[in-house]
């Protein structure tokens, strides 16, 4: 299993996996456009770690390629593509930002071969009064068969934000799984009065519950 850490220290360009790897990505103050090609038959799991940052990441998967993505970020407005170019090529691709600022985080996932798997995971707690968008398209090419593709999207408001979130299956054919989900809101009311009865006081009830949000699908071992 190869280690490999990429940061602002290193000028990213064009990243070829070619062995099971464990990639770990930390940037920071940071505009890059990076791309990620994996080839047949690889693991790739990635842990990022971004501050204030608006790069264009794509993904290319060949096939029988098995990438995760676990990545935390603050302030973001990354462009994201997913091209699953391989028969029976998957993702799992966990995303969970903290929101201060006017951002927009685009992500769209192109099931360009059949027997195909993603599953997507985008979370936000917006903290201000700001906007915050998620644009997330799943597209399912005619030929594509036998895909599963999900999307589940939602921000957590903690104080009166401009939150949007516009969640697109774009499919040809029927011969797929496809659901996707979108929610906009507080932390459900009776979650909170569990935790308040049990003596837990008003900021440690939100620390908690933003920390188990922000980190509940994520895979930090």
């Amino acid at each position: 299993m190869l280690r490999l850490t990429v940061d602002n220290k290193d000028f990213i360009d064009d990243i070829i996996i070619t062995e099971d790897t464990i990639l770990n990505i930390k940037l920071d103050n940071c505009d890059q456009e990076i791309n990620i090609d994996v080839m047949d038959n690889m693991c790739l799991e990635v842990f990022e770690l971004d501050n204030n940052t608006s790069n264009k990441i794509t993904y290319n998967l060949r096939s029988n390629a098995q990438v995760i993505v676990n990545k935390l970020a603050r302030n973001n407005s990354d462009i994201t593509k997913v091209n699953l170019n391989g028969e029976r090529a998957s993702i799992k691709y966990y995303t969970n930002i903290m929101n201060y600022s006017n951002n927009v985080y685009d992500f769209k996932i192109n099931h360009n071969a059949s027997y195909t798997e993603s599953d997507i995971v985008n979370h936000c707690v917006n903290f201000t009064d700001k906007e915050f968008k998620f644009l997330v398209d799943s597209d399912v090419k005619k030929e594509s068969v036998e895909c599963n593709c999900n999307q589940d999207n939602k921000i957590i408001d903690i104080n009166n934000g401009k939150n949007f979130i516009s969640p697109n299956l774009l499919v040809d054919n029927d011969l797929i799984n496809a659901n996707h989900s979108a929610y906009i809101g507080k932390f459900k009311k009776d979650v909170v009065f569990y935790l308040k009865s049990r003596g837990i006081r008003d900021k440690e009830c939100n620390s908690l519950l933003i920390k188990g949000f922000l980190l509940e699908k994520m895979n930090l071992d």
